[in-house]
């Protein structure tokens, strides 16, 4: 990652760039959403990355990146409890994850 790649890099977590909060609480609701539909790998894996990007580390846009895509990822998570699909739970995921997606992709670009 070059000096100049996510220039919100130097930001104190609590001074972080707007886009970048956003797409940090955008990262916990996906981990509660997730969570709550019993996917803890899932959960953590998303928590992993929300904490980096609270940090202000432009990493965590990029792991975060690297769970989409592929066969297994988590775009193909679909959420069941005791074997019924949880409807409204995986709308909102779906709503979540395109978005989240999105805002990484741009400040990815962006860097």
């Amino acid at each position: 990652m070059g000096g100049a790649m996510f220039r919100w890099l130097r930001r104190k977590s609590a001074d972080l760039h707007p886009e970048v909060a956003h797409l940090a609480a955008l990262m916990r609701e996906i981990e509660d959403v997730v969570r709550g539909g019993g996917a803890a790998r899932w959960a953590n894996q998303v928590s992993r990355c929300a904490d980096i990007v609270e940090r202000s580390d432009g990493y965590g846009v990029e792991r975060f990146l690297q769970l989409y895509g592929g066969m297994g990822s988590i775009n193909d998570l679909s959420l069941h409890r005791n074997g019924v699909p949880l409807v409204e739970e995986n709308d909102r995921l779906g709503q979540l994850l395109s978005e989240a997606f999105e805002l990484a992709s741009r400040l990815k670009r962006s860097s």
